[in-house]
């Protein structure tokens, strides 16, 4: 009997799971013992990290897509319709084009769903660079045309994807009125709900020195309320307001609809696993990865990926019979761009705090190297760079198998 394993959603991680699956159970698919199912919304596949370049550097929007089926190995079957209703209980799968798979063990990548429309007046109030290219487009087609006024980056909730983005967005957005002679004209400020430039205080150390250097303004504590698009002004629930000439915000961020709607998620839609083995709480047939948990790490691309590393191996152990499992440790390590070439990375788990580094070129020129080699990680073919790099961010058990609730 064929066991069957479907994965929801063709990101980062949701697209490497399904090729590492499709690389280790090769052997089993061709012999008709296993089948490899990706249901993803959509034909491309998006770099989106490249928003950043897109909105701050002008490179086109093409140069960070590829097509979603040349990125997949052969042994994997690819469904481009979006996934509608999820069945847990049944262990059913149906599309919006009203087709119902079966499966024997699901895993949810729906990641996670830029929302402005939460926050009264923003999203006609403002730009952002998480929701698309084509935003991203938008706030560098804004900024040729930007001469002088208050530009302000603000954080309009947590959580949401990628938690160094907005203090890249000001370095880049430094960096370019510098090349255009015109940041004397510029007031750059950033509003932000933390009591600092960062949430983590070690990094903050590095980072407030620097926003004071480039004559960065940073409003900590602010809260946005709500946006007037017409007088141009942000407000806080503390009943602050400030005015603005162009507004770059960082959205509200929810997980996908079809995860609320299934039931499975939070009011907010966010999917409560087992920060380790990754299992949806209360089945032992289900997974999420990526930006559509609840764990408490940043969600980013290099957390999908280790993330989906655990979960492969654990995968591929129990389509074996081996019931094992695969702890991840809650390794993250996120870039963050200082301006002048410059860049740190923020490197964490579960159990280390965040370690302190000093910016420099080498790791500028590591964040922007990795953005060139994105394409062959997420196929499978450079995980043994991803370990060289990371170590071992999983670590095998053998415990009988205890469902949380």
């Amino acid at each position: 009997m064929v066991k069957r394993v479907i994965v929801i959603g063709g990101g980062t991680g949701g697209t490497l799971l399904v090729n590492l699956l499709g690389r280790k159970l090769r052997s089993r698919i061709k012999g008709g013992e296993a089948e490899v199912l990706l249901i993803s919304d959509g034909f491309r596949h998006y770099f989106q990290p490249g928003n950043l370049d897109i909105a701050f550097r002008g490179v086109p929007p093409d140069v960070n897509s590829r097509g979603e089926p040349e990125l997949l190995t052969p042994a994997v079957n690819f469904v481009p319709d979006p996934c509608a209703k999820i069945n847990l209980a049944e262990r059913t799968v149906t599309t919006q084009g009203r087709t119902t798979y079966g499966y024997d063990m699901v895993v949810l990548a729906t990641g996670a769903t830029p929302s402005p429309e939460l926050i009264p007046g923003l999203k006609e109030g403002s730009f952002n660079f998480h929701a698309s290219p084509r935003s991203s487009e938008s706030i560098w087609e804004r900024l040729r045309g930007f001469r002088r006024g208050k530009v302000i980056v603000a954080i309009a909730g947590l959580p949401y994807k990628y938690p160094p983005s907005p203090d890249e967005a000001l370095f880049m957005l430094d960096d370019y009125f510098k090349r255009k002679g015109i940041r004397k004209e510029v007031d750059l400020s950033f509003l932000t709900p933390y009591s600092r430039s960062y949430p983590s205080e070690s990094i903050a150390r590095v980072v407030d020195p620097i926003m004071e250097e480039h004559e960065v303004e940073v409003v900590p504590l602010f809260n946005v309320e709500s946006v007037d698009p017409a007088k141009k002004q942000i407000h806080s629930r503390g009943g602050d307001e400030v005015s603005y000439d162009l507004l770059i915000a960082v959205p509200p961020h929810v997980g996908a609809s079809v995860v609320r709607t299934s039931g499975i998620s939070d009011e907010n839609g966010w999917i409560p696993v087992d920060k380790q083995t990754l299992r949806v709480k209360g089945h032992d047939d289900a997974y999420a990865i990526g930006d559509a948990t609840d764990i408490p790490i940043s969600k980013s691309g290099v957390a999908a990926h280790l993330e989906a590393k655990a979960v492969a191996e654990t995968l591929v152990w129990e389509l074996g019979g081996e019931r094992a499992e695969a702890r991840y440790n809650g390794r993250t390590d996120c870039p963050i761009e200082l301006g002048g070439r410059r860049a740190i990375f923020v490197s964490t788990s579960y159990d280390t705090p965040v370690e302190l580094r000093s910016p420099s070129l080498l790791r500028y020129a590591m964040k922007r190297g990795f953005a060139r080699l994105y394409w062959s990680t997420i196929t499978g073919n450079m995980e043994w760079l991803i370990d060289a790099y990371f170590g071992r961010t999983t670590e095998k058990t053998e415990q009988p198998l205890v469902i949380q609730d």
